[in-house]
């Protein structure tokens, strides 16, 4: 299961539902987005289980300038 957690400009930390793909997880975040209001999202973190699998732009597109298995690796998830 994936779940994903955004990061707005501000600082918040909005926490978002799980789904079983990526795909999924896409689809329920644009639904979900109208309810954040008019906060900007800086990124989106996804979350594979307990581990980062990736990092993504506020459109949910791939960030390749942040590699997640560094993360894992440093931190121990």
């Amino acid at each position: 299961m994936y779940s994903y957690q955004a990061y707005t400009t501000d600082g918040t930390n909005l926490l978002g539902s799980s789904a079983p793909t990526i795909n999924d997880l896409r689809l329920r975040y644009f639904n979900q987005r109208k309810t954040f209001g008019d906060r900007n999202v800086s990124e989106i973190v996804v979350l594979k289980g307990r581990k980062i699998h990736a990092y993504y732009t506020s459109d949910f597109k791939l960030d390749k300038s942040k590699p997640a298995f560094i993360h894992n690796i440093l931190y121990g998830r």
